[in-house]
């Protein structure tokens, strides 16, 4: 059968442009699945460093808790000897810091003095031991967040001597901050680990403190990590134990004695876990000692994983993400079938309009043709008039020139197509990038709202959780929300403070620290007024000078509330000096009630207070190398004033 121009134009067209768009699509769907790929790696290293950062961060809250006691005690501000002190002093350590699950002291004569959280009878308990005590025996007591006493209890059959521990020999012998191998706590019967450091008192060794921090605690935390559907984290040392699982029931064996153990990899029941491990524990140590990508196979898929060591911490463990490949290239896979198929579409919508261009195309063609065969069959005189198609024919030069533009224009029109399909394509495929690189700049606050609000459940299934900290979490994930509807774009972070004596932007901290206390003196009625603008970089330790300012304001504005003021205002100024910068908490309350002897240890007017506020603020300004005084000139209430080199 032969086909005619007209047709043969048309299945040209629409075969051409389906091959165009299918060569596209094709194209599209390769670097599309190479930067899906990519994609996967980069938010798996994400999330490694992601679980890295908030694991190291966890552990150094708790070092660094181990290592302020340590220094405190040291300092002689408490006396270890005075345990009544020493119990108050753990105790407000303990509310402070709150992934630790306990906080103690012991000595060389065997004294050993214990805060930890309880399930009761009361939040908190306390056991001190004083083994040269006329009738030595094992005292417990369970407090209230208020440190007011709910049971006590005696047990003269607690052989418990802080010098036989292992946290308490090797801090010792180190001379230095030491991490435990994991192991059961003797006195809440739960697997963990315990940071010590030693303590010495005039360069002689006086005793260790030490901090516990509960396994499960790690695992939550891995649990609520965002992956992808299949996706998971896991956390293993260099004998290939596994630390933290999801699943905390899969790497803890034993029945609650001292036999409870965790299990090693090859051990666990997570197949692919064990396969993303396999290269690397050959010998039966894992020791990864920088990060590392690599693919790995389970069954029918394909799994992308990151290794990377836990940096930072003395501890040899490494953090491992892994997830199918087909949890990141699903979508594209399923995309490719539908733009084959609207390919095929629009090349057959192509062809229909093609063979209606090519018939108007060849009309006159065809007119021509006729004319010709009827003057060759002499059925048409060749001087007969000739229809208007023929007289342009006639004229060669003119006929041709007109077929040229004709043609051009048919040229054009289908180019025009052309260009249409491939900006189409052009439209599609950076749709597809503009999705992806949108997806990636919301991974950080994403992965922000979720901790936060992992850290909400966790706070929440504590009991007696503090509801300052509550409202703070709160806070801070309405921020990461709104943050992430009014961008879509903006990619934050938090850089974690190492404790350094560093410059830093004083207005920057006066604008977060009014974003944290907001909520609080709304609640009770007070108006914060900050008036820090255009000061100079200021030098110290951000987070401690931040703990000054966020105290006394909070002390501002619990005394207005407690004593009820008509008018209830907080102003926070500073003062460019020529060597520093001032800075005025200064409030419209009852002022410093009479005989209250300020910024001395363990002396409060508050009901519920311990008396150890001001003291450490002060202590924390000096060692900021500033001042920290009350304005005793001011008399609409109360001001004190402090002042940050800069």
């Amino acid at each position: 059968m032969k086909l005619s121009l007209g047709m043969v134009l048309a299945l040209s067209l629409a075969g051409l442009q389906f091959l165009a768009i299918l060569i596209v699509v094709s194209t599209s769907y390769i670097t599309s699945e190479k930067a899906m790929l990519q994609h996967a790696r980069d938010r798996l290293a994400e999330a490694g460093t992601n679980a890295s950062e908030n694991s190291k961060g966890f552990l150094t809250s708790a070092r660094d808790a181990a290592m302020l006691s340590s220094r405190v005690l040291e300092s002689g501000v408490i006396d270890v000897d005075d345990f009544d002190e020493l119990e108050k002093f753990l105790y407000q350590h303990l509310q402070t810091v709150s992934q630790i699950a306990g906080i103690y002291f012991g000595d060389e004569t065997g004294n050993f003095a214990y805060v930890m959280r309880s399930n009761g009878p009361g939040p908190f308990r306390t056991k001190i031991i004083r083994p040269l005590d006329a009738a030595p025996a094992a005292r417990f007591t369970w407090r209230e967040k208020d440190f007011s006493v709910v049971a006590t209890e005696a047990d003269p059959a607690d052989t418990f001597d802080p010098r036989t521990r292992p946290w308490y020999k090797s801090a010792k012998h180190e001379g230095a901050t030491v991490w435990t191998e994991p192991y059961v706590f003797f006195s809440s019967r739960q697997l963990g680990i315990t940071v010590a450091v030693p303590v010495y008192e005039k360069g002689a060794f006086k005793g260790v403190i030490g901090v516990d921090i509960e396994i499960s605690t790690i695992s939550n935390f891995l649990a609520n990590l965002a992956l992808s559907n299949r996706g998971s984290a896991l956390i293993l040392d260099e004998n290939g134990r596994v630390i933290a699982h999801p699943d905390i029931g899969q790497i803890i064996e034993g029945d609650g004695n001292d036999a409870l153990n965790l299990i090693g990899i090859e051990d666990i029941d997570d197949p692919v876990a064990q396969a993303a491990f396999k290269q690397f524990n050959a010998t039966g140590m894992i020791k990864i000692e920088q990060e590392y990508q690599s693919e790995f196979k389970y069954g029918k898929d394909e799994y992308v994983s990151y290794l990377k060591p836990l940096a930072g911490i003395n501890l040899p463990w490494t953090i491992a993400v892994f997830a199918p490949e087909r949890d990141f290239t699903q979508s594209i896979i399923d995309n490719r079938m539908r733009n084959i198929w609207l390919a095929a579409a629009i090349s057959f919508a192509v062809g229909l309009a093609g063979l209606a261009l090519a018939d108007l195309i060849l009309r006159p063609v065809r007119a021509f043709a006729v004319r010709t065969a009827l003057v060759s069959q002499g059925e048409v005189s060749a001087a007969s008039p000739l229809p208007e198609t023929y007289k342009e024919l006639e004229q060669a030069n003119e006929t041709l020139i007109y077929e040229i533009a004709q043609r051009r224009e048919a040229d054009a029109r289908i180019l025009e197509l052309n260009r249409d399909m491939s900006h189409f394509a052009r439209v599609n495929l950076m749709g597809q990038m503009a999705t992806g690189l949108a997806h990636e700049l919301s991974q950080p606050l994403t992965a922000i709202s979720q901790n936060v609000d992992a850290a909400i459940t966790i706070a929440k299934q504590e009991k007696g959780a503090d509801p300052d900290l509550l409202n703070i979490l709160n806070e801070l994930d309405e921020q990461a929300h709104l943050g992430g509807d009014i961008l879509h774009a903006l990619r934050g972070f938090v850089r974690k403070d190492q404790g350094k004596i560093v410059p830093f932007d004083v207005n920057e901290l006066a604008k977060q620290t009014e974003n944290l206390l907001h909520h609080e003196a709304l609640s009770q009625g007070v108006s914060l007024r900050f008036n820090v603008k255009n000061m100079p970089l200021v030098v110290g330790n951000r987070i401690q000078i931040a703990q000054v300012i966020m105290n006394l304001v909070r002390n501002a504005i619990e005394a207005m509330a407690e004593a009820n003021s008509p008018r209830r205002e907080v102003a926070i100024i500073a003062w460019q000096k020529s060597n520093h910068v001032e800075i005025w908490v200064q409030d419209t309350g009852p002022g410093i009630a009479p005989g209250v002897t300020l910024f001395k240890q363990f002396e409060t007017s508050k009901m519920e207070g311990m008396g150890l506020g001001l003291s450490i603020c002060r202590t924390i300004a000096e060692t900021n190398g500033g001042r920290l005084w009350f304005d005793a000139d001011y008399h609409e209430g109360a001001r004190f004033c402090l002042t940050v080199p800069s």
